[in-house]
């Protein structure tokens, strides 16, 4: 199994030139850990995520060093503080060196980046395009979607889970950010959350609809109504 077999391709995204208040209030209404940054042409620019909030300014949570840790501090780091703690746009507090992988990166290499940068998701990109995200979330629900039967998806499941996200996305409801669809020897699993049973059965009716789906196993937990940035 691979990074495109589970990732999740709708993704929220901002432009470097994003204020920071518009950011934070992506993250808390969609209950989200980070944003990629893209820039004019549509490339990946970095990652903003809670963490770079933690150091702020306008909470009194700045870094503060005493005068001898300044005298030993480069002015080149000073500045990256400064920056960091005062800026007011995406560009400003992104970081640009997190990892990325490639959608045909297998699942123990998208474990071991995870693992190793102690981080919660990874992008997911080809070149400098973004195409989408793969989660520890994901991970767990990959293994519970094989755990029985160690099916790995075929070129077939790979063509029922694109036709079935092309299909969500092009419903005003369709676009849970944290839901999950994994498909293996044409059976579609349903991860995520679901407002209502309307919702849960829209999502089987979808999946049930796409040529070559034998079944569909839905994994989905009922939270109640909530709201969702497109």
């Amino acid at each position: 199994m691979k990074a495109r077999d589970i990732l999740t391709a709708n993704v929220i995204t901002v432009r470097v030139d994003v204020p920071l208040a518009e950011i934070a209030d992506l993250l808390v209404r969609n209950r989200i850990g980070s944003l990629p940054v893209l820039d004019a042409h549509d490339r990946v620019a970095g990652v903003v995520s809670e963490d770079d909030f933690l150091r702020r300014i306008e909470t009194g949570t700045e870094r503060r060093r005493s005068r001898l840790a300044e005298f030993f501090t480069s002015d080149a780091v000073l500045q990256q503080d400064y920056v960091r703690s005062r800026g007011l746009r995406a560009g400003d507090i992104m970081r640009t060196d997190q990892p990325r992988i490639g959608p045909d990166a297998e699942l123990a290499e998208i474990a071991d980046v995870l693992e190793r940068h102690n981080i919660h998701s990874v992008l997911v990109v080809e070149g400098d395009k973004l195409v989408g995200i793969v989660s520890r979330s994901d991970l767990v629900r990959a293994y519970a979607s094989v755990a029985d039967t160690r099916a790995q998806p075929t070129e077939g499941d790979r063509a029922i889970r694109e036709a079935l996200l092309l299909e969500l996305a092009s419903q005003p409801w369709g676009r849970r950010l944290e839901n999950t669809i994994v498909v293996t020897d044409g059976i579609v699993h349903l991860w995520g959350q679901a407002v209502s049973p309307t919702e849960r059965a829209a999502l089987r009716v979808a999946a049930e609809r796409i040529p070559g789906v034998r079944t569909v196993q839905d994994h989905t937990t009922l939270t109640g109504p909530a709201s969702f940035v497109e």
